[in-house]
């Protein structure tokens, strides 16, 4: 058997062409362009999740408080928006003894049973940064301006049975029934 060299400097050592080069960055253009609007839209898919997730936890915390008789959460309107930079609690019928001792109830179960810490942000209303809306396509009304932010009203009657409202209104379809 004879061995035959070959010298390096007669191969050739062909790269890609440049006309290759410039086909294969078409072809992964054409790919990320078909590709981005689905995963921008899954990213929003999954934000607001998130944001009907957190307002769900909350909504369930105010179910147990009322519930609990270590509470006594009295009858009333409460609401929990969930905004760009917070989230606010607050009660309608704010303004007697009753509701602000009602209100520091309602605080101190909510930090029991989600672990979020409210603070007071003036006689009405409770805000926790923490929570804050993920989503920035969300779109209630709220003395008729429109703002991004979701937002459960929870009427609490004499009996303890909690009527629950969403805005907007298309949020009630996202969370889950239990």
């Amino acid at each position: 058997m004879k061995y035959r060299y070959r010298s390096k400097s007669k191969e050739k050592n062909k790269g890609f062409t440049l006309v290759e080069l410039i086909i294969v960055v078409a072809i992964l253009a054409i790919l990320v362009g078909l590709l981005a609007p689905q995963y921008v839209k899954y990213v929003e898919k999954s934000r607001k999740s998130t944001d009907v997730n957190n307002l769900e936890r909350l909504v369930n915390a105010v179910q147990i408080a009322v519930s609990d008789s270590d509470y006594h959460i009295a009858s009333g309107v409460y609401s929990i928006a969930i905004m760009p930079d917070y989230t606010r609690v607050y009660i309608k019928d704010y303004g007697d003894e009753a509701s602000v001792e009602n209100m520091k109830k309602l605080i101190a179960a909510l930090k029991e049973y989600t672990g979020y810490t409210f603070t007071k942000n003036n006689e009405s209303e409770y805000i926790c940064k923490d929570i804050t809306l993920k989503s920035k396509r969300w779109e209630s009304s709220l003395y008729g301006d429109i703002y991004p932010m979701i937002i459960a009203y929870l009427q609490v009657d004499k009996n303890s049975k909690i009527t629950i409202t969403y805005d907007p209104t298309d949020l009630k379809d996202l969370v889950s029934t239990k």
